[in-house]
């Protein structure tokens, strides 16, 4: 609509936003959430800091590693260091590792939507194990059963609810995973951290006495990760107001067809929380 180049406007733009889009507010921050989100093939990675409390985006580095987090918290001043009460990721060492070296006081909390995923994941095994077992009768009956195993009982059809029972009548170990995978998610329902750690512990004893290997791997990265996962009941954060935050992100890169500027992205995405506040 208007005689000049793309490269023109898009250097303009950016000027405006580095001129108008105001600064982070650090000194309020209390909780946030880090998470990385895929920008294209080949394994392109952004880390994303969003505040829980506002929505609003803090961080935005190349990478999903160590170093891709440490620029935040290299300018944050000693007392906001201090305010910050809690940290919500996924179960990434390495981002686990940098925030325990910059913020050694706050808690982890590990996402629950990703420790149920997992748990799925050890359930979906157990059903390929015993699919890889069954004679050819009993495979008709494991076969197509993976979206029924994973989907909570309250959202099943009446027909896909009865195709179930039959299964897990049937199969013992696939009634033991499905009773796990159930019972997991009563941990995050305590108000205590006491009565979840207890609990979280007999569901630990219970999947090693089922002999399912990947519950009992599961569990075993769940009594090594406790503290991240009872953190949750003090301060209840989940990943849901990133991941929906990242399919802006995506929206942003498709619309401008790829990105090569971070700095500008950053802004674009800056622009984007200002104009749609998260909530």
């Amino acid at each position: 609509f208007i005689p000049i180049s793309e490269s023109t406007a898009r250097r303009w733009d950016k000027g405006v936003l580095t001129e108008r889009i105001p600064g982070h507010n650090l000194d309020s921050l209390r909780v946030f959430l880090v998470d990385e989100k895929s920008i294209a093939k080949h394994h392109n990675y952004l880390t994303v800091i969003i505040n829980v409390e506002s929505g609003e985006v803090l961080h935005l580095a190349e990478g999903k590693e160590k170093d891709s987090l440490s620029p935040f918290f290299q300018k944050l001043s000693p007392k906001q260091i201090q305010s910050i009460e809690a940290v919500g990721i996924d179960r990434s060492g390495s981002y686990k590792s940098a925030i325990k070296e910059y913020l050694p006081e706050a808690s982890i909390v590990f996402d629950k939507f990703h420790l149920v995923a997992n748990c799925n994941k050890a359930v979906d095994d157990v059903r390929r194990n015993e699919w890889k077992k069954a004679d050819k009768n009993n495979k008709a009956v494991i076969k197509g059963q993976r979206f029924n195993l994973l989907k909570n009982t309250e959202n099943l059809k009446h027909s896909q609810k009865a195709s179930l029972t039959v299964l897990l009548k049937l199969n013992e170990p696939l009634y033991e995973a499905y009773l796990l995978k159930d019972a997991l998610k009563n941990i995050w329902s305590y108000r205590y951290t006491k009565a979840a750690e207890n609990y979280l512990e007999r569901w630990v004893d219970w999947a090693n006495e089922s002999k399912l290997a990947p519950f009992v791997k599961f569990a075993k990265g769940l009594s090594r990760d406790r503290y991240e996962i009872l953190s949750y009941i003090k301060h209840r954060i989940t990943s849901g107001k990133i991941e929906a935050f990242n399919a802006t992100i995506a929206r942003i890169i498709r619309r401008a067809c790829g990105y090569s500027d971070l700095e500008y992205l950053y802004l674009k995405i800056r622009q984007e929380a200002l104009i749609s506040p998260q909530t």
